[in-house]
């Protein structure tokens, strides 16, 4: 440190050597020769640089001289031998636990059925017989009701059939007005009409879809009957 401060005193001396030097350094200074960095006239920021340099090296050096002298003090460790193993005493194994089971939920016992007395048999034969009886009942009400089913479609077939005995059919009626009877046969083996140039006898069918037959010939006229006997009349 004292080499810094000697060098910083310096440096000031060379700025100012009239005003910094004391009364007591200045025969000191006029008697010693001039250094030579003032001499070569370096300048003061490469002076301040050496200096910052010199602190840093010797703040290094200080520091390295700690540690070595921190790791001569710690104490020397000898190897000591290694320690053997503690004999085993004699301990008595435990013995081992059973596994604790899980609970298990109790479970409600099953009731014993209720034997039946005379009175609850007498109930269930009692029930038993009203259902039967409505069983019995509500077949009867259908059966009635399909009975008064049917009768009401005959009843229905009834009158339309009568409606059609008392109604000539129209068709019939057409086509009979469109036929030509062209001639009659009367003979002992059968009578004979001619109607759209064919022969018909007795009983034939001149048309199959509206059920019309031959019901008799006569010489000015013949007769017709249809499938709901309904009878029809054309002249020659």
């Amino acid at each position: 440190m004292s080499l810094i401060s000697q060098a910083l005193r310096k440096a000031q001396q060379d700025r100012n050597p009239s005003s910094m030097a004391t009364p007591a350094e200045q025969p000191m200074a006029r008697s010693q020769p001039a250094s030579p960095m003032a001499s070569s006239g370096m300048k003061p920021i490469v002076i301040i640089g050496l200096i910052v340099v010199v602190t840093l090296l010797v703040v290094v050096i200080a520091g390295l001289s700690v540690v070595l002298l921190k790791d001569s003090k710690a104490p020397i460790q000898t190897a000591q031998p290694a320690a053997q193993p503690p004999e085993p005493a004699n301990v008595t194994p435990e013995p081992a636990t059973a596994p604790i089971p899980a609970p298990t939920l109790a479970t409600a016992p099953t009731p014993a059925p209720i034997p039946q007395t005379n009175h609850t048999a007498g109930l269930g034969t009692e029930s038993s017989s009203v259902i039967n009886e409505l069983r019995l009942a509500r077949e009867a009400a259908e059966a009635k009701l399909a009975i008064e089913t049917e009768a009401q479609r005959l009843t229905a077939e009834a009158e339309a059939a009568k409606q059609t005995k008392a109604n000539p059919s129209q068709a019939v009626i057409d086509w009979l007005g469109q036929a030509k009877i062209t001639g009659v046969r009367l003979s002992s083996s059968g009578n004979k009409v001619i109607l759209n140039n064919k022969a018909y006898m007795v009983g034939d069918v001149v048309h199959y879809n509206l059920g019309l037959k031959v019901l008799a010939i006569q010489e000015t006229r013949v007769l017709f009957i249809d499938k709901v006997d309904k009878k029809y009349m054309k002249r020659l």
